[in-house]
C-alpha cells in the first residue's frame, strides 16, 4: 500500500479554496488594467492575473497599471510590457516587486464591530512566519514513523532533526529581510529566531500600512475588548512564496482565557501546596483591579481584552452542566443515565491502570481561568476511585498561568473537574501532568501551549508569540500580568496531549493554521499523540454559529454553510467526537451519536487536504453514504479533510463540581477519555521495550475492526438534520469508539 502524500499542504489551500469558494478567507490575484492597442475595453489572463480594460498607449507593448484592493481603497504602480526578452527580464523584475494580496477576510466573526483606524504613530510588533523548507513531504515523513506499513513505524525523530529537516532556507530569510530594507525597515530592527522561521520588527502603524498595502482598524467586542486588524493585506508577488502569513493581519481569534463572573471565596486552608501561593497571586490580581489598576484597554496591537473565548466562562467549547446528582453510584445498572468510570470500561473494554513509568503522564491542556478544586478531586476520588485518595496532579504553570481558586462554578471550574476526575482515575496509578495555560490578565493560546513544549516554535530569542490578538503576548506589562519572558521550550511535553477546547476554523486565518497543524505534524514525529474535541454543536461551529454562504458573515444558526472546527480539521491531530448509551440500554447495547444536551461536531474543513489515511474509507463514504447538500452548505469537493476521526462517550458524565455531584456533557469528556486508552496502550509498549504510539490516525484507520462502528444518530445544525452516522466513517462519530482490547493488540503487534 503507498501511503505518501501527494499534494503539499500548502499548495492545497489557495485550490481548497478555489473549489468550495470559501467566504472567509482567499488567496487573492494581481490585477492588471491594460489592452493590446492600448485603448482599454480587452480583457484577458496571463500567467494567473486577471486583466481588466484601461486607456493609454505605450510604444512597442502594452502600458497599464497594477491595481491592489485595500478596504475599499485603491493602489496603483505603472508598469510597461513588451515583447523583446531583454524587455520581458525587465518587466519580470518589476512585476516581483508588485503587490499581491496573501490573505483578506470577508467579515469579522460575530460581535466585533470596526471602530476606528488606528493612530498612525501607534507601535507594535509586526511578525513575518516564513515559509519551511520540505513541508510537501511532511504526511511521507510523518507516515514513515507512524504507518503500520512502514519498516521505519516508532523510530521517531529527534528535535533537532526537524527543525533542520523544515527549517527556512537562507533564500527565503535573505528576500525578506531585502524587502524590508528596501522599504525602510533597518537591518538593526529586524529579528530573526534562532530556527530562521519568524523575523519580527516593531513598526509604526504608517510603517506597516505602507509595507502591507492595507489600512488597520481597531475592533471593539459588544462584552468589552478590543483588537486590532486589517481586512487583507498584500506582499510583493516576488516575496509571496516566501511568507506564511504575517501579524497583526486577518486573523480575529481573541487570546484564550480571561475572567469575570461570579465569585467565591475557598477558605486558604482546603488548597493543597503549592495551590495556597498560586490563590494568594490570584487574590492580588483581584485587588489591584478593584483597586484601578486593571489592565485598561488601549489603542496597541496587544491589548485585546480576552472575551469570552477557550478558557473563559462564556466559551462554547466547555462542557455543558445537567442536573445534580443526588446518589452517584459506581454500578453498571444506570449506565444510561449516569456515566461513570466503571461504565466506561465496561463500554471499551479496557482494565484498570496497573503500571506506572516514570516517563509517560498523560498531558491534560487547561486555560486560565479555567482552574481544578482538590476538594473536588477529593470528594470524587473519595466516591469512585477512593485508592487515589487526596491525590494531585502534576501541574506546570505556562507563561505565570494560576491555578486560581476565586472564581468558583461550574463555568470556571466545570472543564478541568471533567477533564481531571475521569482522567486521573482511568490511568491510575499513572500521573496526568495539567499544563495550565496563561496568566489571569493576557489568557493564553494554542500556539502559546506550542511554544512552552517546543522553543523552535518561537519566534525570537527571548520570546515573542505570533499573534498579539490571537495569542497572550509576555512579558505582560499590564498590572497583574506576567512579568517573565515567554517560555519558549522551557516544559517537556507528554506522549499523549488531550485538549478539550477548540475554535471555529472560519476565526482564524488558513496560513496561520496551517502553521500550527505543522507544528502537530512535528510533535508526531517525535512520537506524540495530540487529541482534540471535535465540537459539541453538530455541523454548527461553537455556538451553534453558522456562515452565510453569500457574504461570509456569521448568522443566528438557523441556515447557512457549516462550521468545521479548528484544530480538529488539522490532518495531524486525533479528533475525538462523542457518543451516548440510549435511555434504557446497557452498555452491551450499541451505542449512538450524542444527541443529549450537545451534538457530535463533525463535518469537512475548508482548509485542509484529504490526508491519506482517509482517501480509502473517504471514497467509501461517498459511494455509499453521500450527503445530499450542494456546495451552499458544506465543502462536498471530495478533496478535503473529514473529522472527527474517533468517539467516546460525552454524555451524563457524574462530576464534583464545586462540593456538589451534578451531570456534564461535551466532547470535553469524549476526549480525555480516549486520550487514556491511549496512555494505557504507552504503558504496555514501554513495559515491553517499545516506543510510545505517537501519531496514532494511520493505525487506528488501517485497523478498522479495533473500533465498534457508530451507525445510529446524526449532528444537526444551521437548519438541516447535518449528517448521519453510517455504516464505517462518517463526519459524526469518525471510525466509531474504541475497543481496548483489540487496539492493544494490534499496537503491541507493531514494531
Amino acid at each position: 500500500m503507498r501511503f505518501h502524500f501527494g499534494i503539499g499542504m500548502g499548495v492545497f489551500a489557495t485550490l481548497v479554496v478555489a473549489i468550495c469558494a470559501s467566504p472567509v478567507l482567499s488567496k487573492g490575484t494581481m490585477m492588471l488594467v491594460g489592452s493590446e492597442d492600448g485603448k482599454g475595453n480587452g480583457k484577458g489572463k496571463e500567467e494567473g492575473m486577471t486583466f481588466y480594460g484601461s486607456s493609454g498607449r505605450s510604444e512597442g507593448g502594452i502600458k497599464g497599471r497594477a491595481v491592489n484592493e485595500v478596504d475599499g481603497g485603491r493602489r496603483e504602480t505603472e508598469i510597461e510590457t513588451a515583447k523583446s526578452k531583454e524587455e520581458k527580464e525587465k518587466i519580470k523584475k518589476k512585476e516581483e516587486k508588485l503587490h499581491v494580496v496573501h490573505e483578506k477576510r470577508s467579515s469579522p466573526p460575530p460581535k466585533w464591530k470596526r471602530s476606528a483606524r488606528l493612530h498612525p504613530q501607534a507601535i507594535f510588533p509586526v511578525r513575518i512566519g516564513l515559509t519551511q523548507q520540505n513541508l510537501h513531504r511532511a504526511e511521507e515523513f510523518l507516515n514513515q514513523v507512524s504507518h503500520p506499513e512502514s519498516p521505519l513505524y516508532g523510530q521517531h525523530w529527534s528535535a533537532s532533526k526537524i527543525a533542520d529537516m523544515f527549517a527556512p532556507s537562507q533564500e527565503t530569510v535573505d528576500v525578506v529581510r531585502a524587502w524590508l530594507h528596501e522599504a525602510g525597515i533597518a537591518p538593526e530592527r529586524v529579528r530573526v529566531s534562532k530556527g530562521g522561521a519568524w523575523i519580527s520588527f516593531n513598526a509604526t502603524t504608517e510603517e506597516a500600512e505602507g509595507l502591507l498595502r492595507t489600512r488597520y482598524f481597531v475592533w471593539e467586542h459588544e462584552e468589552g475588548g478590543r483588537h486590532v486588524a486589517c481586512g487583507e493585506y498584500s506582499v510583493p508577488s516576488g516575496v509571496s512564496a516566501h511568507v506564511d502569513f504575517v501579524t497583526p493581519g486577518v486573523a480575529f481569534d481573541g487570546k484564550v482565557g480571561g475572567g469575570g463572573g461570579r465569585k467565591q471565596v475557598r477558605q486558604e486552608r482546603d488548597l493543597p501546596e503549592p495551590l495556597k501561593a498560586l490563590n494568594r497571586r490570584a487574590e492580588e490580581v483581584k485587588r489591584r483591579r478593584r483597586d484601578g489598576m486593571g489592565a485598561g484597554i488601549g489603542m496597541g496591537v496587544g491589548d485585546t481584552a480576552p472575551v469570552g473565548k477557550m478558557g473563559s466562562p462564556e466559551d462554547a467549547s466547555n462542557p455543558k452542566q445537567g442536573a445534580d446528582v443526588k446518589n452517584a453510584l459506581m454500578t453498571l445498572a444506570n449506565c444510561d443515565t449516569m456515566i461513570t468510570t466503571a461504565c466506561l470500561q465496561a463500554l471499551y473494554n479496557f482494565p484498570p491502570g496497573s503500571k506506572s513509568a516514570t516517563n509517560n503522564t498523560l498531558g491534560v491542556v487547561e486555560y486560565t481561568p479555567q482552574a481544578f478544586l482538590q476538594t473536588d478531586l477529593n470528594m470524587w476520588f473519595d466516591q469512585f476511585s477512593p485508592n487515589q485518595a487526596n491525590k494531585v496532579p502534576i501541574v506546570d504553570l505556562i507563561d505565570g498561568a494560576v491555578v486560581q481558586q476565586t472564581n468558583q462554578s461550574f463555568a470556571f471550574n466545570g472543564e478541568s473537574a471533567l477533564d481531571l476526575e475521569f482522567a486521573m482515575a482511568l490511568i491510575n496509578p499513572q500521573q496526568v501532568t495539567v499544563f495550565q495555560v496563561g496568566d489571569l490578565v493576557e489568557g493564553g493560546s494554542f500556539n502559546n501551549f506550542l511554544e512552552a513544549i517546543d522553543a523552535s516554535y518561537c519566534t525570537a530569542e527571548g520570546g515573542d508569540s505570533k499573534d498579539p490578538n490571537v495569542d497572550g503576548q509576555y512579558p505582560d506589562t499590564k498590572p497583574g500580568g506576567f512579568p517573565g519572558e515567554l517560555q519558549c521550550g522551557r516544559y517537556q511535553s507528554t506522549k499523549v496531549i488531550s485538549t478539550s477546547y477548540s475554535a471555529n476554523e472560519a476565526d482564524l486565518g488558513a496560513k496561520y493554521e496551517m502553521r500550527q497543524c505543522n507544528e502537530y505534524m512535528k510533535l508526531g514525529l517525535q512520537g506524540v499523540s495530540v487529541l482534540y474535541s471535535s465540537g459539541d454543536f453538530g455541523v454548527a461551529g461553537n455556538g451553534g454559529q453558522c456562515i452565510d454562504s453569500k457574504t461570509g458573515a456569521y448568522n443566528n444558526g438557523s441556515s447557512g454553510m457549516f462550521n468545521p472546527s479548528f484544530p480538529g480539521t488539522c490532518p495531524y491531530v486525533t479528533s475525538v467526537g462523542a457518543t451516548q448509551i440510549l435511555n434504557g440500554s446497557t452498555v452491551h447495547s450499541p451505542e449512538s451519536a450524542a444527541s443529549k444536551v450537545i451534538f457530535s461536531g463533525g463535518g469537512f474543513s475548508n482548509v485542509f487536504p484529504i490526508p491519506e489515511y482517509q482517501k480509502e474509507v473517504m471514497a467509501a463514504y461517498y459511494a455509499q453514504s453521500a450527503p445530499g447538500y450542494g456546495a451552499d452548505r458544506y465543502n462536498n469537493s471530495k478533496l478535503v479533510r473529514g473529522y472527527p476521526d474517533v468517539s467516546a462517550n460525552g454524555v451524563n458524565y457524574v462530576t464534583a463540581v464545586n462540593g456538589q455531584f451534578s451531570l456534564a456533557f461535551g466532547t470535553s469528556a469524549s476526549c480525555p477519555a480516549f486520550a487514556a486508552m491511549l496512555n494505557l496502550v504507552n504503558e504496555e509498549r514501554i513495559a515491553g521495550g517499545k516506543s510510545t504510539v505517537g501519531f496514532v490516525n494511520p493505525v487506528l484507520y488501517s485497523n478498522r475492526a479495533a473500533m465498534n462502528d457508530i451507525t445510529s444518530g446524526r449532528n444537526p445544525g444551521c437548519g438541516t438534520d447535518g449528517f448521519e452516522a453510517v455504516e464505517g466513517w462518517d463526519p459524526v462519530t469518525g471510525l466509531g469508539t474504541p475497543d481496548y482490547g483489540k487496539l492493544v493488540k494490534v499496537f503491541m503487534a507493531l514494531p
